[in-house]
């Protein structure tokens, strides 16, 4: 019953019929010309710095904001580049009514994956708006408002000590399968997959982590599951990740890149090109120093649809550069390079140069007998390499583990690999391979 009106309301709050009043706006921006797109972006863009002044009293209390321009892009240049420490610290500063919420207002929270949780006030309009944008992604595989979709996020839909099936809720009002994350053993998975299959969804919504662990115990069964689709998001999807999933349920993968902030979203099309969706924000690419750069830079964002809290050039710690060209999809939003990851967990090899966690994945090609890993820096030239093995994990694949790291990733690090009996999950469920336990103030981001 707790689950029949957790997503009653849902559906009447998030999933409901003005969704597709939102999407048929949204659907023709991604044809649109560069110079129409960037027509909607400046009116996006002048509407929501305009409200970031009416209600955010930092920049109501600007005198270079008084007066706004036509032109947004020169308007947004008067504004300053924010962060989340900005919004933790000063938060009668940045955020509506002085940081004092009303009973009515949505909270959005972050997950706080890097140490510091954060909540966003957000209006209705932008929940509307937020799973219109992904619907519009998944329409790009064909997916319609009613086919079957199952989803294995960070949903609690079963009580984590719970020891029977079922460990997976069916919402009818939408069609949806939710599996739990957190009842992904061994001895669970079988009837998961049996439900899964009897339920043949059209697409599957996962984190990469909750796709790959299903992949790897089919692929420890020798089985296959028929998935068309497998939309990733909200955790770096790696290579090795990407091969397993599409191999063992025989499916297209395309993964997106957002944030509970909402500053930033972009989509993989069928061509494996990952898309800004420019009318969902302004996304600038910014280096060390805030000026923009065609090299790796910070992701900064400024949200268009949230106008009950504006973020205005908000900096994230996630890093990527310009992709240049048009992509064989057809559509014209701007492509970026895969995320490279948090500045936070980037890895430093044996010399202080920076590590892709993308090679990382090189690493472990080959290598059998891993249920889980984790490479973790642990200081300033080594890393730690935590695994939950196998039962047939031994010295020959420990060796093989070295050698890869030393030939393929970095000669130059110290390396201990540690056996453990399970690497744990962040509270919303998500799973941290790579991450920098070593706190340096002389990091830098990879040029």
């Amino acid at each position: 019953m707790q689950n029949f009106l957790k997503y009653i309301n849902r559906f009447a709050f998030r999933d409901n019929r003005l969704i597709e009043k939102a999407s048929k706006e949204f659907d023709v921006s991604p044809r649109l010309s560069s110079d129409e797109q960037a027509t909607l972006q400046v009116k996006l863009l002048n509407l929501s710095l305009a409200r970031a002044v009416e209600k955010i009293p930092f920049y109501r209390m600007s005198n270079s904001l008084k007066k706004m321009e036509k032109d947004g892009i020169n308007n947004l240049k008067k504004f300053p580049v924010i962060s989340k420490a900005d919004l933790l610290s000063k938060q009668q500063e940045f955020y509506p009514n002085s940081g004092k919420k009303k009973a009515w207002w949505p909270l959005g929270k972050t997950s706080g994956t890097t140490g510091s949780p954060l909540e966003i006030y957000r209006s209705y309009n932008s929940i509307l708006y937020e799973n219109a944008f992904l619907r519009r992604h998944w329409s790009w595989s064909g997916f319609k408002r009613g086919m079957r979709r199952a989803t294995l996020r960070g949903d609690m839909v079963v009580p984590i000590e719970k020891r029977k099936p079922p460990y997976w809720y069916q919402n009818l009002l939408d069609n949806q399968l939710l599996i739990s994350s957190r009842h992904l053993q061994k001895d669970k998975l079988p009837s998961i997959l049996e439900k899964l299959i009897d339920f043949s969804p059209y697409i599957l919504e996962a984190y990469p982590s909750t796709a790959y662990a299903v992949a790897k115990f089919l692929e420890s069964e020798n089985s296959y599951v028929y998935i068309p689709y497998v939309y990733t998001g909200s955790e770096m999807l790696y290579e090795h990740q990407r091969e397993l999933i599409e191999q063992r349920f025989k499916s297209k993968v395309m993964d997106f890149y957002g944030m509970a902030e909402r500053v930033a979203f972009a989509s993989e099309c069928e061509h494996g090109n990952l898309h800004l969706n420019t009318d969902y924000s302004f996304v600038e690419i910014l280096d060390e120093d805030n000026n923009p750069t065609k090299n790796y830079g910070y992701v900064v964002g400024t949200s268009f649809h949230n106008l009950l809290m504006p973020l205005v050039r908000y900096k994230l710690s996630d890093i990527t550069k310009w992709k240049i060209g048009s992509c064989p999809c057809g559509r014209t939003f701007p492509m970026i390079e895969p995320i490279q990851g948090k500045f936070e967990d980037i890895l430093y090899g044996g010399k202080g140069d920076s590590i892709s966690p993308s090679v990382l994945t090189f690493a472990f090609k080959g290598v059998k007998n891993i249920n889980k890993s984790q490479v973790a820096q642990v200081n300033s030239s080594s890393w730690e390499i935590r695994i939950v093995p196998e039962s047939g994990l031994g010295e020959i694949e420990e060796k093989l583990l070295f050698h890869n790291i030393k030939t393929m990733v970095d000669p130059s690090v110290n390396v201990s690999i540690q056996t453990v009996s399970d690497i744990p999950r962040t509270q919303s469920g998500k799973y941290r391979w790579v991450i920098n336990e070593w706190i340096s103030e002389k990091r830098e981001p990879p040029q």
